[in-house]
């Protein structure tokens, strides 16, 4: 009998142990996440620390390890003292921003919908002109499906060309093949073809931009995203699979809604997948200049956050909130965050 309770103790001991081991040990997740904080004209805010971002990433609070900002007009980056670079790059380096210039051209040949992408394509070489020496841009042109119209380039005239020529609904050959960063590997030509609306359209360029490090910025021109409902305009079902690709391959869009109309039911599409992903809505069939003059300051820089993310939280798709403690600020943030290993 004695034995017996001797025994038993040492396996309460032991099992008590192992509870001990088990509570200690914690899973820390971190996260990068891409903010731009600006005023109401767009300009980058420049000065702000980790004190300053408050973050929830479901419904827990995440601490803000350390702040970053990047100064994209200048290739400048303001490396964490904290945080050792775990890229292998050296601290400041150059590098160029990714654009992906996406254009949705209207099958049907609608009116209000023709005549305002043809009137901002006026003033689209005023965006064109800004670019700096190492940015990229690749186009896209969606009608009846998504047709590949230039691969990652600097050469502005090619750009020009790429982008006069999305009001054309034709063939157009696949584009010349260009250095790394390319897209033409990533994307399957039968895909595009079958591509019927545009969210699908975007999950597919956006799961060809994934392998690609860095951010990436997609600008939407365009009339609409979502259909009209009998309880009114909501998101297709096709958006939350495009969502997630553009999530994980770090993409924002910024939606400029070219429809020459001061409202139209599918702008509510485009305002909530620019919201959701980072970027904002614009309309420019009445001032596209200041929309662009808005869109560029907006581009001019960003915060990269290192967030360390709740152990209690699942691998997957969570949602998130960004804010900044600035009187003013805007803050341009996705709204949902992947959680890995």
């Amino acid at each position: 009998m004695r034995a017996l309770t001797i025994g038993c103790a040492i396996s309460f001991l032991a099992a008590a142990s192992a509870f001990a081991q088990f509570g200690e040990t914690i899973t820390v997740s971190r996260v990068l996440v891409d903010v731009r904080v600006t005023d109401n004209r767009g300009t980058p805010l420049r000065d702000l620390t980790p004190d300053d971002f408050i973050v929830r990433i479901g419904e827990a609070a995440s601490r803000v390890e350390s702040v970053t900002f990047i100064d994209e007009t200048t290739n400048w980056i303001d490396e964490p003292a904290s945080i050792p670079d775990e890229t292998g790059d050296e601290p400041n380096s150059p590098r160029g921003r990714l654009f992906v210039v996406f254009v949705q051209t209207d099958f049907a040949r609608n009116a209000t919908r023709v005549s305002g992408q043809m009137h901002f394509n006026r003033y689209a070489e005023h965006f064109i002109q800004s670019l700096q020496p190492d940015d990229r841009v690749a186009v896209f042109s969606f009608d009846s499906h998504l047709k590949f119209r230039l691969d990652f380039s600097n050469d502005k005239e090619a750009i020009r060309a790429a982008a006069r020529n999305t009001i054309w609904i034709d063939h157009p050959p696949p584009p010349p093949v260009v250095p790394a960063p390319s897209l033409a590997s990533r994307l399957d030509r039968e895909a595009m073809r079958r591509a019927a609306h545009s969210e699908t359209a975007i999950q597919l360029v956006a799961n060809a931009l994934a392998p690609i490090p860095g951010p990436k910025s997609m600008i939407l021109l365009g009339w609409g995203l979502g259909e009209l409902t009998p309880i009114g305009v909501k998101m297709k079902v096709e958006w939350k699979p495009a969502r997630l690709a553009l999530d994980a391959a770090r993409v924002s869009i910024f939606a400029l809604d070219t429809t020459y109309a001061d409202y139209h039911d599918l702008e509510f599409g485009l305002q909530s997948a620019a919201e959701e992903t980072g970027g904002f809505y614009a309309k420019t069939h009445i001032f596209p200049r200041v929309a662009l003059q808005r869109l560029q300051r907006t581009l001019s820089g960003h915060y990269e956050l290192t967030l360390r993310a709740p152990g209690e939280l699942k691998i997957g798709s969570r949602t998130l909130d960004v804010r900044v403690k600035r009187r003013g600020a805007r803050v341009l943030a996705p709204q949902s965050v992947i959680i890995r290993n």
